[in-house]
């Protein structure tokens, strides 16, 4: 036993450290100053339960199938999802903030502040390298089947084929030969210049290409109003021509390495933009029936890994903002699209080189690539996202033609939610698709040669797909109702919207003075003067992340100390 003699050192200083701390001995509360002492009351109040108030232990993951993310990744998608939906009440909202979301903030070598959009790879609907297919099936989570689902034959068409056949027959041969090449007037007497042939080519395509579209436009409205009399459907339908379709969505890599277009919330997905031009496109208020069930064998199909990136398959970069159009802006309705045909002629064109046996993959990946990114768009439309799995199947029927060759496909939407890893799915989207059909061989002495039944059979198939009149589920489950909000608010929602519908959302010069030109950066310097002029709806839903420039540089100032605090002749002040 080791006795300490009171002059020794160890002995001072444990007394020392005794008294200091003597006072913090049984005391419940904070550390209390020296000298001030207070008695523990004898009459405490039960603060004891018989069973433990701990908040309750978060799970690992989220709710959902998240397959192996990582679980931070996973609560942070989840959150991100919740806060999306709590804070933004509309649909027109929600493609705003999601196109904001995009901009990127950085400064140049001279100390310059430059705003742009990050980088996104961009698709269209003709694929520009052949053998794509296994490509657009990984990055769309979709199946294909070579042949039109049964469903279709089940449609009796035999007596509106005999009726509507000579009367399309006469169309068609009326629009071929009234459309001839229009001739400006500086062609037609040789310069002697040369000619460059890829923009003799660009020029010949421009017009098969608009031919193309007004052949397509009449056929589908002849037929239309042939069949609207019986048809109600029909009768209410909208016909459009040249309908731009634009959608965006995150995608997982699986391991592989995307240096680029990375997505900003998560560094392990990378975002695709589609864009595309469809030559007619047909638009119902109410949608078509499922083709199958969700849960059937045929929608748990698993989809083939593609390992190659997207630069293997001439799919590159641009800087462009998210965008959803399923061939109109929100809120002119008749959000559901009942046909989609898109113009093939420049399948042959540029840099596209395919054989006979490498057409109709092409054209499969056309229709998957169309389909997909249509049936997108529309949910977005709707109320979904990628953190709101669509409650209901999706279809969209979608033809490929060039006025002689035809093929159909129909394309099933089960899951958007393409940012989770493979093993996270637990359902992939369905595509069937037709093989390439001649409408006729030849247009020879005023008739068409060798007229194909069969492609106007499967025509008006399509057409009289009557639509669910009465759907038994919500069409919007994830769509607030905005008859009560603020007129203000209401306001705001508008004009923002109003931002992401400029044609030309940024510029693709990269110097640094054409910043400063009115053409530059539009999106991003209305953004922030829509929400400056609105501050007060701003300041009271959206967090600060979605303030705009203007916003965030004022409220950095609101929180900065100001100069009368520092006061050579007082103390500063904390």
């Amino acid at each position: 036993m080791v006795i300490l003699h009171r002059t020794s050192t160890a002995y001072v200083g444990y007394r020392l450290i005794l008294c200091r701390y003597k006072h913090r001995l049984n005391h419940p509360g904070v550390h209390i100053p020296h000298g001030v002492q207070y008695k523990t009351p004898h009459n405490l109040p039960d603060e004891y339960a018989d069973h433990p108030l701990y908040p309750p232990i978060r799970p690992k993951y989220p709710p959902g199938s998240w397959g192996s993310m990582d679980p931070k990744k996973a609560w942070m998608h989840f959150e991100l999802g919740e806060k999306h939906y709590r804070h933004l009440k509309s649909v027109k909202e929600r493609l705003t903030i999601m196109a904001y979301q995009n901009m990127i903030c950085y400064y140049d070598k001279l100390d310059v502040e430059q705003i742009n959009s990050k980088l996104i790879w961009m698709l269209t609907g003709r694929p520009r390298s052949p053998r794509s297919l296994p490509f657009y099936k990984h990055i769309t989570q979709t199946h294909v089947t070579d042949e039109l689902p049964k469903f279709y034959e089940q449609m009796d068409v035999e007596s509106l084929l005999n009726y509507v056949k000579p009367i399309l027959i006469d169309r068609i041969l009326t629009d071929e030969y009234a459309q001839k090449d229009d001739i400006p007037l500086e062609d037609m007497y040789d310069k002697g210049d040369y000619k460059v042939s890829s923009i003799m080519n660009e020029k010949k395509l421009k017009i098969d290409q608009q031919r193309t579209t007004n052949t397509l436009t009449k056929m589908i409205r002849t037929i239309i109003n042939v069949l609207a009399e019986h048809k109600p459907h029909l009768r209410q339908a909208l016909v459009g021509s040249d309908v731009p379709i634009e959608a965006w969505w995150s995608l997982n890599t699986n391991g592989s390495k995307y240096d680029r277009a990375k997505w900003h919330h998560d560094s392990d997905t990378t975002s695709f933009q589609f864009r595309d031009k469809a030559a007619v496109q047909v638009k119902t208020d109410k949608p078509l029936k499922s083709i199958v069930d969700p849960n059937s064998s045929l929608c748990q199909t698993p989809v083939p890994f593609c390992p190659y990136q997207a630069p293997s398959f001439k799919v590159f970069t641009d800087r462009y903002l998210p965008m959803q159009i399923p061939g109109h802006w929100h809120g002119e309705g008749h959000d559901f699209n009942l046909l989609s045909i898109y113009s093939m002629d420049s399948i042959y064109q540029h840099d596209s080189y395919f054989n006979e046996d490498e057409l109709l993959p092409s054209l499969m990946s056309w229709i998957v690539n169309a389909g997909h990114a249509e049936l997108l768009a529309q949910a977005y439309y709707l109320g979904f996202s990628m953190w709101r799995e669509p409650t209901y199947p999706l279809i969209a029927q979608t033809i490929v033609s060039n006025r002689r060759q035809w093929i159909f496909g129909v394309y099933q939407l089960n899951t958007i939610a393409h940012f989770k890893p493979r093993d996270a799915y637990t359902t992939s989207n369905i595509c069937w698709v037709s093989p390439i059909m001649n409408l006729y061989e030849r247009i020879e002495n005023g008739e068409l040669v060798n007229f194909n039944d069969d492609v106007l059979r499967h025509l008006l198939r399509f057409l009289l797909n009557e639509p669910v009149e009465q759907p038994d589920w919500n069409l919007r489950p994830y769509v607030d109702d905005l008859t009560n909000l603020d007129e203000r608010y209401k306001k705001f929602i508008r004009n923002l919207y109003e931002v992401v519908k400029l044609e030309k959302q940024d510029s693709r010069e990269h110097h640094r003075w054409a910043r400063v030109h009115h053409d530059t950066t539009v999106f991003n310097r209305r953004y922030a003067m829509m929400t400056t002029l609105f501050k007060d709806i701003v300041f009271d839903n959206y967090p600060r992340e979605w303030y705009g420039r203007t916003l965030e540089k004022i409220e950095r100032k609101k929180n900065m100390p100001l100069f009368k605090e520092y006061d050579l002749l007082l103390p500063v002040t904390r």
